[in-house]
């Protein structure tokens, strides 16, 4: 997992500025499959829902019912399988924050991040329905909470700017579609990457990674949702929330 999702899938390239795209709902589906040297296959699978609008992108993690209420079980989200943390697959934006990184009692992976934008600065807080709390992270603590400070990549999930980079393949199966495709060549990975990408939503149905040996393959999949309406946008309900600092976690 990298700095933002095309480079997750594959190799690094830079984000560019962004362009104006329409509010979107949607539910983002993370799909992972991994071969060991060993002969294991590790797949991992979750979703998240993403609400877009101008100067707001609100990404969060659908959660099992029991989960959802409250009843957080280990709140490291551990997976102590052969003695080794879990890895999620790809968040916009996000990579993985360090093993127990200044998050002593809150859950930086499994809470919800809502960035925003002022016109020149992108930041983010991440928010716990469960314990009704907002935590403000300030940029020099963003790496270790894992994002990566970039708004194209929050809002636009893959910025179309980066399509330059890769070539158009073919017209996906519905109106204002189309595959793009990659070859990517380097030390740490050798394989394509795919995009399908929806010049109407402006951001992508589709982005896969498939390695040359078939051992590694990741894949995320953008489902359009209908707003809800007349419903508070999430950020608009925060207002009972208590607001703490990063450093309020710190060991």
């Amino acid at each position: 997992m990298k700095r933002q999702l095309l480079c997750v899938l594959a190799c690094g390239l830079t984000a560019l500025p962004a362009f104006a795209a329409a509010d979107l709902d949607a539910v983002l589906l993370h799909e992972s499959r991994t071969v060991t040297a060993d002969g294991v296959t590790r797949t991992t699978m979750y979703r998240e829902r993403m609400v877009r609008r101008d100067g707001h992108v609100w990404i969060e993690r659908v959660l099992p019912v029991a989960a959802a209420g409250g009843g957080h079980g280990d709140d490291h989200d551990h997976d102590h399988d052969a003695g080794r943390m879990r890895q999620d697959p790809p968040r916009a934006g996000v990579q993985p924050a360090a093993a127990h990184a200044g998050h002593k009692h809150f859950n930086f992976q499994a809470a919800a991040r809502h960035v925003t934008y002022d016109g020149k600065t992108a930041r983010i807080e991440y928010v716990d329905a469960a314990t009704r709390t907002v935590v403000s992270v300030p940029p020099a603590e963003y790496e270790t909470t894992g994002f990566d400070g970039s708004w194209d990549n929050a809002y636009y999930v893959t910025p179309p700017s980066q399509l330059k980079r890769l070539a158009a393949a073919k017209r996906g199966d519905a109106p204002g579609t189309r595959w793009y495709e990659q070859a990517v060549e380097s030390p740490g990975a050798r394989g394509v990457n795919r995009i399908l990408w929806s010049e109407r939503l402006q951001a992508p149905l589709s982005v896969e990674y498939r390695s040359a040996d078939g051992r590694v393959v990741r894949k995320l999949t953008l489902t359009q949702e209908q707003a809800a309406r007349r419903a508070p946008l999430p950020w608009q309900a925060l207002g009972g929330y208590a607001h703490k600092e990063y450093a309020d976690y710190l060991d």
